[in-house]
């Protein structure tokens, strides 16, 4: 029996007495098992590799002596030699090797001697190998459930339930700013002398021509059949006489480019009324809007939406 703990160790035979050198160099770790003369204590130590630092054997593999894990001494080559073959059985079975030692007192001061089995074959050797612990598969029951993986339906998150509300508000805007440009392109002719200067300024010049060729009649008739002093008087009333005259105009221009919407909601850079919006393009060409309007349309300052692709000063012809 030891007085000190053997477990984890592989323990050899203790059947005969193996010397141990260079005790003399370790009996700090040796004095914590102190004897008298004549006396001796019976330990367990481990044997492990180790490598020959001076001598005949420099570096050459030798036994080492552990005591409570710290060295304490080593074996010769030639004991060495003799004992490796079962370190290495052991080693190679996944044990650590370990023999029973007698510590006492000699000419070196605290000795160490071994205890070792007298065969040295690997056959003596009976080492139980280190493996896992297995799991029986038989007395194991593994339940399997299939729980379906979560995926990202189509049109099932935040955006998708929202998409509906921004298609529908931007259809909603869509159907007013046409209905808005419908309203202006119906509206009739203003009947005020003001906006028929406007229209004279804003028209082409074939237009500016037709007009001052009809209100010439328009202003001598009235001073043909008004005494001279009502001349003035006759002229202002008979100014609206010229709304008699719309239907030889339309052959000539357009609706879209002959009426003036009020002023603030259409583009000053172009005849017409041009609305103002982040992007206009031509009705019926290939352009994404927002806004769209119907040609031909005269450009009087400059063309900031592009819609005159050949520069000639008629966009979306």
């Amino acid at each position: 029996m030891t007085e000190n703990s053997s477990a984890g160790l592989f323990m050899f035979r203790p059947e005969v007495t193996v010397t141990v050198t260079r005790e003399e160099h370790h009996q700090s770790a040796l004095s914590r098992y102190r004897v008298g003369a004549g006396a001796s204590r019976r330990v367990a130590v481990q044997l492990a590799w180790c490598t020959i630092g001076s001598g005949k054997y420099k570096g050459e593999r030798a036994i080492e002596v552990r005591l409570d894990g710290e060295r304490v001494g080593e074996l010769t080559y030639a004991m060495s030699q003799r004992y490796g073959l079962l370190l290495d059985t052991v080693a190679g079975r996944g044990g650590r090797a370990g023999c029973e030692a007698s510590v006492f007192l000699g000419k070196r001061g605290i000795e160490i001697e071994l205890l070792l089995p007298r065969d040295t074959s690997a056959a003596s050797v009976d080492v139980p190998k280190v493996t896992m612990a297995a799991v029986d598969a038989s007395a194991t029951t593994v339940t399997v459930t299939d729980v379906p993986t979560p995926r990202a339906d189509v049109g099932k998150g935040t955006f998708a339930k929202q998409k509906p509300a921004w298609i529908t508000a931007g259809a909603v805007a869509v159907v007013a700013f046409l209905a808005a440009i419908g309203s202006q392109d119906n509206k009739p002719a203003p009947s005020s002398s003001s906006p028929a200067v406007n229209f004279t300024t804003t028209t082409t010049s074939a237009t500016a021509t037709a007009t001052i060729g009809n209100t010439a009649p328009a202003s001598t008739i009235p001073q043909s059949s008004a005494p001279p002093e009502t001349n003035t008087s006759t002229t202002k009333p008979h100014a609206t006489s010229p709304a008699k005259q719309p239907p030889a105009a339309p052959p000539k221009t357009s609706s879209t480019t002959a009426e003036e919407p009020p002023a603030g909601k259409c583009d000053p850079n172009y005849s017409g009324c041009v609305p103002i919006a982040s992007d206009v393009d031509c009705e019926g060409g290939g352009g994404n809007g927002p806004a769209f309007v119907k040609g031909p349309i005269r450009v009087i300052g400059k063309d900031i939406y592009d819609l005159d692709r050949d520069h000639n000063g008629i966009a979306c012809e």
